[in-house]
């Protein structure tokens, strides 16, 4: 649950593991590559949250209303084994994908794109890359 007026992003580890399995290849390819931030009501739109609220002090509230709808229709068991297996398929792959992404952040801090980049930040400037 957030609130519609709070602002966010997807930090680009993240989005490669999780996103491409909640969002539509478009939606989820705007957001990690572009790193641009988002409404908590687009966010709900998109499917990255569950619901949002209008205003930041009913967000607690409405968390504990979903808490509470789950800890007294199901049983603590159900709940606990349910949750596991949802969670799995993503678990078993996290390592590789994790793996994969740890190299793919060696490469690219190796190569002169990041030299380019760092540069560009430390004189206010665009890159401009080979």
């Amino acid at each position: 649950v957030v609130s519609t007026q709070s602002t966010g992003g997807i930090n680009a580890e993240y989005g490669t593991f999780t996103l491409p399995s909640k969002l539509n290849n478009q939606v989820c390819n705007d957001i990690v590559l572009t790193g641009r931030t988002f409404t908590g009501k687009e966010a709900e739109k998109i499917g990255v949250v569950v619901k949002s609220v209008p205003s930041r002090s009913m967000v607690l509230e409405e968390s504990m209303t979903l808490a509470s709808q789950i800890v007294t229709t199901t049983s603590p068991n159900a709940t606990h084994e349910t949750i596991k297996l949802l969670r799995k398929p993503y678990l078993d792959i996290m390592d590789s994908q994790l793996q994969l992404e740890a190299e793919a952040q060696a490469r690219c801090f190796a190569s002169n794109d990041f030299k380019i980049a760092l540069a560009s930040v430390k004189n206010k400037t665009l890159p401009v890359f080979d």
